[in-house]
């Protein structure tokens, strides 16, 4: 009988310690480790950042005044732009404020990254989100008619350009897309390619003895015989939507219908790099069809009757063309569509835009707004 009490009051003790509280655990899984408690603080800038492109960028680093660190690091996007050491002689001391330049940059959005780095090997990483918007007012133009010729009204235009006395024309919608070539003077479609009805075609470039085009949301591209149309291949990309196309002699440039150009390589239709285009204000998103003119990429943009000039090599939106009122209102019909395409005759120094569904093509010059 004591030997059944002492093993059933053992039992009774194993399975209160088994089903009891057990504050000490409990206590050390609310301590944060060491490892991930965060020791500086990022107090300037705060959150998300929208300057100008070479304006400063103040920055301020916080700790207690006991932490010491052996450097800290300031990088915009994955280009370090300042280092700050602690020498014996001349200790850092929290906070830390510094003023990083921004000049030369692109537009667009950039990360700013401060790395804190303290003995041991050990590291603190903070971030941020900068928006880079360009630092120049674009130039203001309107235009003047030069000529007018005639335009098929049944081509939604999604593509246009301009190549050895030749229009070459991209149209799109469902059912009636297709790749053209076409007489300037008269408007004749005197070769063309129509895609299946499947695919809603896109902006089109010609580019050395090939002509490419774009579908609307197949992911899928067309490589054709400049000459007979023929097709010679297709190429895929991960763009979710394909608008407009153009080149500027070594790579495709590529629109989305976002604010983002992308580059890609004629071949293998990888993007080799992109850029988001932005003016004084904001991005200048909906880019359409596009041009490449004296180094400069023209886009339309949609649901707009303006044309913007783009430095291809920093995203700045340089000048702005107001195209209102070209088509007049009696040329017009229930079907007219938006502006869209826009072709250049090099040798002639020619400008020629036009619409979807419009019964006309504009030669035009610019002229600047005082």
């Amino acid at each position: 009988m004591i030997r059944s009490a002492i093993a059933l009051s053992l039992s009774f003790l194993l399975f209160t310690l088994a089903c009891g509280p057990r504050p000490n655990i409990a206590e050390r899984k609310s301590i944060p480790s060491p490892k991930q408690a965060r020791i500086t603080s990022l107090v300037e800038p705060a959150g998300t950042v929208t300057i100008p492109l070479g304006e400063p960028l103040r920055v301020r680093l916080n700790a207690p005044d006991t932490i010491s660190v052996d450097s800290v690091q300031f990088f915009l996007g994955s280009t370090l732009r300042q280092t700050l050491y602690n020498p014996p002689e001349h200790p850092l001391r929290f906070p830390i404020e510094i003023t990083l330049a921004t000049g030369g940059g692109k537009t667009g959005n950039a990360a700013l990254r401060v790395k804190v780095l303290f003995a041991g090997g050990r590291h603190e990483n903070h971030s941020r989100q900068i928006i880079f918007l360009s630092d120049i007012s674009p130039v203001e133009y309107s235009y003047r008619v030069v000529n007018a010729y005639p335009h098929d009204p049944g081509a939604y235009t999604q593509g246009l350009q301009f190549e050895d006395g030749w229009l070459y024309e991209g149209t799109g919608s469902y059912g009636s897309s297709s790749l053209r070539r076409v007489e300037l003077e008269t408007g004749e479609v005197v070769q063309v390619r129509n895609l299946d009805q499947s695919l809603f075609g896109e902006g089109i470039t010609v580019f050395g003895e090939r002509i490419y085009q774009l579908t609307y949301k197949s992911q899928v591209g067309f490589i054709y015989d400049r000459t007979s149309f023929r097709e010679l291949r297709k190429v895929y990309y991960q763009n979710r939507e394909g608008w407009g196309l153009t080149n500027n002699g070594r790579e495709l440039i590529m629109s989305d219908g976002t604010n983002v150009i992308y580059f890609l390589d004629p071949e293998m239709f990888t993007i080799n790099r992109q850029l988001e285009v932005f003016h004084d204000k904001g991005a200048a998103g909906k880019l359409n069809e596009l041009e490449y003119i004296n180094g400069k990429i023209w886009a339309n943009r949609y649901y707009t009757d303006e044309i913007v000039i783009i430095d291809p090599e920093t995203g700045k939106v340089e000048g702005r063309i107001n195209l209102k009122g070209i088509l007049k209102i009696k040329d017009r019909k229930s079907n007219t569509d938006v502006l869209n395409g826009i072709a250049w005759d090099q040798s002639g120094n020619r400008i020629f835009v036009t619409g979807k569904y419009w019964p006309k093509l504009f030669e035009i010059k610019l002229q600047e707004l005082q």
